[in-house]
């Protein structure tokens, strides 16, 4: 078979659906919503009911497949119902959702390598010291733009709004008191000063003048890259001594470096949401062609590991496709393929045609 246009994308998606595990606990109490190929991606069928996963995967396999697949976090009584408050809330799931702009990066390798470590220093950095099992963590990467870290378990399912804010507020240090900082001058394991333990760690792995200058004014660079080269400052840094550093200007740099790390890639809002809606792990994304892949926090130690697995759920036998233009793919890193029939792995052919038929595919 040869895929080709909108029909082979077409195509590819289905073949996709009939063989992917879709990742939807209690199906029968969330809402499900299906983005369609349509201009723009606007358009959506929402407050869709299914009984089980197999009445789901019969909707993705009909002609034309979804573009896009979500379910609410929620769970209802009544998910059949449009409005929202008269479906009888049950529970949600705690979820929090990290994005960045891949227009930063040069390709999808890159990108994912550096969300995979901001996405780790969040679950090992916070996570813990607010009560999180970490063994109960659901770690999805999205398929274009970031990763969902999820909680199912009962007790955090009932949590309330207010509760959800305060948790999220806490990881972004919303209203964070800085003055309250480092009593003493001295380092403490204990709440937020625990951040500042993790940003001189990082800073004495790397002391020097160009890293110094991503987290400090100019005037100060020369002085603590200095310090941190001094085996003694370095002998009162582990007694938790800070005798030698300016207090406020280490806070101004753990700030910084939160902001850059931590605090850009935090979306509050789906946290505090009771009634949003995430897309499905396993099921493809229409803007990059890449499937929602659950991984697991071992994943997250490598790069190499994730891309694997993206890879495997995507598909990694071979097809042919036939490109009426030039095309540019950024996965793993950018290739280039040109017009013509040609043969390409299927986690290539995906994206590739995803490019060519993006500005045409709600054509009937």
């Amino acid at each position: 078979m040869i895929y080709e246009g909108k029909e082979g994308l077409f195509a590819l998606f289905r073949e996709h659906y009939e063989n992917t595990d879709l990742h939807i606990n209690d199906i029968h109490r969330r809402e499900i919503s299906i983005n369609v190929f349509s201009p723009e991606l606007k358009g959506w069928s929402r407050h869709l009911y299914f009984q089980n996963k197999d009445d789901l995967k019969e909707r993705t396999t009909q002609r034309k497949p979804p573009a896009g697949l979500f379910s609410s976090t929620a769970y209802y009584l009544d998910p059949n119902e449009k409005v929202p408050r008269k479906r009888d809330l049950i529970g949600c799931d705690f979820v929090i959702d990290l994005d960045d702009d891949m227009l930063d990066y040069e390709n999808r390798f890159d990108f994912i390598d550096d969300m995979r470590k901001k996405t780790k220093a969040i679950i090992d950095r916070f996570l813990p010291d607010l009560g999180f099992d970490l063994d109960e963590i659901l770690i999805d990467f999205s398929g274009k733009k970031g990763f969902h870290l999820t909680f199912e378990t009962e007790a955090l399912k009932s949590l309330d709004q207010p509760s959800r804010r305060q948790i999220i507020d806490y990881i972004m240090a919303t209203k964070l008191n800085r003055d309250a900082l480092l009593e003493g001058n001295r380092l403490s394991k204990y709440g937020w000063n625990k951040q500042l333990m993790y940003f001189i760690s990082k800073l004495v792995k790397d002391p020097s003048e160009k890293h110094m200058q991503l987290y400090f004014a100019k005037n100060k660079v020369k002085k603590i890259s200095s310090l941190l080269s001094d085996p003694a400052v370095i002998a009162r840094l582990k007694t938790g001594s800070l005798v030698d550093f300016n207090k406020k200007v280490l806070v101004i740099g753990m700030m910084k470096e939160h902001r850059i790390n931590i605090q850009k890639i935090v979306d509050k809002k789906p946290t505090v949401d009771l009634h949003r809606t995430f897309r499905v792990p396993g099921s493809l994304h229409p803007g990059s062609g890449l499937p929602c892949v659950r991984l697991t926090k071992y994943h997250l130690n490598s790069t190499e590991l994730i891309i694997d697995e993206i890879m495997a759920v995507a598909g990694e036998d071979e097809v042919t496709v036939k490109l009426t233009k030039e095309v540019v793919i950024d996965f793993p890193v950018k290739k280039t393929f040109p017009a013509g029939v040609q043969k390409m792995k299927r986690y290539e052919a995906l994206p590739a045609l995803i490019v060519e038929c993006k500005k045409h595919w709600y054509l009937e």
